[in-house]
């Protein structure tokens, strides 16, 4: 069974060169508009696109905005068929996967869309039409060229992955598998059937399943099972992780070369989050942070496949295509532990201890959404917070209405080394209201907004650095 979609695509054929063919000058002052414009016409052996600009509305642009919408109007007459023993048509209930590919096929109509013509055009003082046409039997035989020379790197590059030795040369028979199946990507909703070592296959069908069947060879094995990590801190050490590959039931070999990649959900991880096994087939990760709200963790160590794909130009539907293989695994539980800060806070209004406090309570909220603790002794902290602030009266601003100003200092430390990470200030933040001490408070108040502004985005970049 055979589905039919239609593919839209509007900017995607501006850089083909227009084949003039008739194209009739028309005095501006002219009423009587062609027949073209007043109906649109049908013709069975050609697609037609009639694109229309207002010159009001677009000015000195109108012909090229009547170009794209012309265009756009064509490509709305060509439907793209979904064979039933294409690859595509294995994921039409993957609603994502489908629109994407649909996306993916305007890249594509640009290669297959050429030799249209400009057929006619007409103007008044307040409108631009243009008339497009391309013959049908052109554009399918056109694609059909592009679908061979298509077919016929694939297949070089599949004769040439076969010659190669799977112990041996691992990486490289994997590569040129990948890049097999990349060469075919504009074709996923064509049955591309073909003869392929004695047998007659469906190539990209038999393409993704060596590939599958090679992955399933390899075997990741992290140095560890379970880790310890405080939030935001850098690992004491790197995490390593070994390659093997499964040659029979008992014997295993080395992969060298072989690109990994580490990963967790929900997890924001820095650092060397990819490697390359080196020749004993071992590769490291030096993370320098973790970061996650929740405790207990998974890291995944597999495959990179799309550092393989790297010096192609791949579009997204073949990529998730390909990233979709399944392929080996390495677990490891990862237990992550807060980050503790000790905070030292005096705040002052007009040199007087406030029943409470401001900046404070604002400072840790933040730092606790961020996933931080806050203990109770520099004993056990990670980090130190010194903050002070103070304001002062500034006498009488208009009337009734005071003004107070306030200024604050805020110092990060290492709470181990006690050296001081980061010393910041901001001062001359002013309050206004009837009475000194309630204008200081409004002068907490836009402090509270200029140091979240201008001095917590530090404080965070220091804890979490890049």
């Amino acid at each position: 069974m055979k589905s039919y979609l239609h593919l839209r695509a509007i900017w995607i054929l501006l850089a083909i060169g227009l084949v003039g063919c008739g194209v009739r000058k028309v005095d501006v002052n002219s009423s009587r508009k062609p027949g073209w414009v007043a109906q649109r016409p049908t013709n069975t052996e050609y697609y037609i696109g009639i694109g229309h600009s207002s010159k009001l509305n677009n000015s000195g642009d109108f012909q090229r905005v009547a170009k794209k919408n012309a265009l756009d109007d064509m490509m709305g007459e060509i439907k793209v068929t979904v064979s039933s023993n294409s690859i595509l048509s294995q994921y039409q209930n993957n609603q994502n996967f489908s629109q994407q590919f649909f996306s993916d096929t305007r890249m594509i109509a640009s290669e297959t869309m050429e030799g249209y013509q400009v057929l006619d055009s007409w103007e008044d003082k307040t409108d631009y039409w243009i008339y497009y046409r391309l013959s049908k039997a052109d554009f399918e035989a056109y694609k059909r060229k592009k679908l061979y020379e298509a077919l016929e790197k694939s297949i070089d590059f599949l004769n040439r992955a076969d010659k190669l030795n799977v112990e041996t040369e691992f990486v490289q028979k994997l590569q040129l598998r990948i890049k097999a199946a990349i060469s075919l990507q504009n074709y996923l909703n064509e049955s591309i059937e073909t003869d392929y070592n004695g047998r007659r296959v469906f190539l990209l069908n038999e393409i993704l399943s060596q590939l599958q069947n090679q992955l399933y060879l390899v075997q990741i094995r992290a140095s560890e099972q379970e880790i310890a990590v405080v939030m935001g801190k850098p690992l004491d050490h790197p995490i390593t992780a070994s390659t093997q590959l499964k040659t029979s039931d008992t014997s295993f070999g080395i992969i060298p070369y072989l690109p990994l990649l580490i990963e967790g959900r929900n997890i924001l991880l820095k650092g060397n989050v990819s490697a390359e096994t080196q020749a004993d087939g071992s590769a490291q990760f030096g993370i320098s942070s973790i970061q996650c709200s929740e405790p207990i963790q998974v890291l995944n160590i597999k495959t990179n496949l799309k550092k393989l794909m790297m010096g192609d130009s791949v579009n997204i539907s073949m990529e998730k295509l390909l990233l979709n293989l399944d392929g080996p695994i390495a677990n490891i539980r990862v237990n992550l532990a807060p980050i503790k800060i000790y905070m030292q806070s005096k705040e002052l209004n007009l040199d007087q201890k406030m029943y409470y406090t401001i900046l404070e309570p604002a400072l840790k909220k933040k730092l606790m959404e961020k996933g931080c603790s806050f203990v109770k002794t520099t004993e056990q902290a990670d980090y130190i917070i010194e903050l002070e602030a103070n304001t002062k009266d500034l006498g009488v601003m208009w009337g009734n209405m005071l003004r107070s100003t306030i200024d604050l200092d805020i110092v990060l430390k290492d709470a181990k080394t006690q050296s001081e990470i980061m010393h910041d200030a901001i001062g001359g933040i002013q309050g206004y209201q009837t009475t000194k001490e309630k204008a200081g408070l409004e002068a907490y108040k836009a402090m509270n907004t200029e140091m979240m502004k201008r001095i917590y985005p530090a404080i965070e970049g220091k804890i979490f650095p890049l």
